[in-house]
């Protein structure tokens, strides 16, 4: 059985108690006034934004109040990365403006015919911006005086009328967000912020600003704060920054900060307890137990480690006899040292007696010296680890240390069936 990473659809899939805090949300957005408004969902990679926010979204598309799913990962390019927002959110618009005209009456369809053909026209001018690659000197939604010299010659009549346009975008687009909303207001939900390079992200944020800062519209923005902040700071200091700058953008831009509420432990093993499939590990209390110590409560990690626990005993089964439960709670630690330390890992492979070594060192209270203790300082929390599943541990039925024998024999199956992925790999959507 292989766990896909998908987010809950919206909030009939709620398993781990988003909706109590979306709701509250939805309804201050709903009665948000002085729009527009910025709100930040903040956590760590593998927390669940992507499902928080779609469970918002369902509640506020229950209510009526028209919504937009922006993914900025995909694009890379800054030229692209704005203009794919800007279409994306125009083609939205336009393509349910275009069903309500059919559907209205004349009255009706004449006015949604016009914000159609604003719609159709602020398209064009994002268009050619995108083809002068002129984005870049836009100040609060104006050209540059140097940047309409440069391109002056070379303007057509039809031309003439886009770069107009242009300057006017934010007060058209604000016009169109109004009829489209029926005076009521857009919600775009911008996700996976922390997944986009550094120079993508912020170039997203600030074409929030820049194209449409004026409608009434709501952007709601998942990011991880610290990897967010940190582009951000870059960007004004260069690589030697202490943060300060990249907090300071972000204090500025949004308006209201949601800290994602941690997800109960007791919820998650709720939901895979039952996706473990080896029966020796049915019920396990040390298998869940080394699964809080390594992953707290993070969904994305504690479902990958499932599928690699789950792909390993099954490689297993094929090499020998069905492995024992002691087998299996040995690849499962050395799985949390693949994915959560990878150096560590990496060790044992060389030296398989670390292992003891380390755990010899907890119980016993003492420093680890020489090559051991530089490797203890480069893997902050293996040591907590090796403490949590030792066989010394009272209250739980831990196995004594693996074998070296042993040790080859299951690295080699773990570094077959998945490699380590790091913090920073991992906050980056590798």
């Amino acid at each position: 059985m292989l766990l896909p990473d998908n987010p809950i659809s919206g909030p009939d899939g709620d398993r781990f108690g988003f909706s109590t805090h979306a709701k509250v949300l939805c309804d201050a957005i709903a009665r948000a006034e002085d729009l527009p408004l910025t709100i930040g969902i903040f956590g760590p990679w593998g927390m669940g934004k992507s499902s928080f926010m779609k469970v918002c979204e369902g509640l506020l598309r229950a209510c009526d109040i028209r919504t937009v799913w922006f993914n900025p990962w995909k694009y890379n390019q800054k030229d692209e990365i704005w203009h794919a927002l800007i279409q994306t959110v125009l083609t939205e618009i336009a393509h349910d403006l275009d069903k309500r005209r059919k559907s209205g009456e004349a009255t009706v369809q004449e006015r949604l015919a016009q914000a159609l053909d604003t719609v159709k026209r602020l398209s064009h001018a994002a268009a050619w911006l995108l083809a002068r690659r002129a984005a870049g000197p836009l100040t609060a939604g104006f050209l540059a005086p140097g940047d309409v010299d440069a391109v002056q010659g070379a303007l057509t009549a039809p031309g003439v009328e886009t770069y107009l346009h242009v300057n006017r975008f934010e007060e058209d687009f604000r016009e169109v967000v109004n009829t489209y909303a029926e005076g009521g207001r857009l919600v775009l939900f911008i996700d996976d912020l922390d997944r986009c390079t550094e120079d993508a992200a912020i170039t997203v944020l600030d074409s929030l600003k820049l194209f449409l800062g004026e409608g009434s519209c709501v952007f709601v923005l998942a990011m991880d704060y610290q990897v967010v902040a940190e582009a951000a700071a870059k960007r004004f200091d260069g690589e030697r920054t202490d943060g300060a700058r990249g907090r300071q953008y972000l204090e500025k831009l949004i308006h209201f900060p949601l800290h994602l509420p941690g997800i109960p432990f007791e919820a998650l093993h709720q939901h895979l307890h039952d996706k473990v499939t080896d029966p020796a590990l049915t019920g396990s209390r040390e298998l869940w137990e080394l699964i809080e110590v390594a992953f707290s409560a993070n969904p994305r990690r504690v479902r990958r480690f499932v599928n690699g626990l789950n792909h390993a005993a099954l490689t297993l089964h094929l090499h020998n006899d069905p492995p024992e439960r002691d087998r299996l709670l040995h690849a499962g630690t050395l799985l949390a040292f693949q994915i959560k330390y990878p150096d560590f890992f990496a060790a044992l492979q060389s030296d398989p007696g670390v292992w003891v070594r380390f755990d010899d060192a907890e119980f016993e209270k003492k420093e680890l010296g020489g090559g051991d203790g530089e490797l203890a300082k480069n893997n902050p929390g293996v040591r907590r680890l090796i403490a949590a599943v030792s066989s010394r541990r009272t209250g739980f039925d831990f196995p004594l240390p693996p074998t070296p024998t042993v040790i080859r024999l299951l690295t080699e199956v773990l570094t077959v069936t998945g490699g380590p992925v790091s913090e920073e790999g991992a906050a980056r959507g590798a």
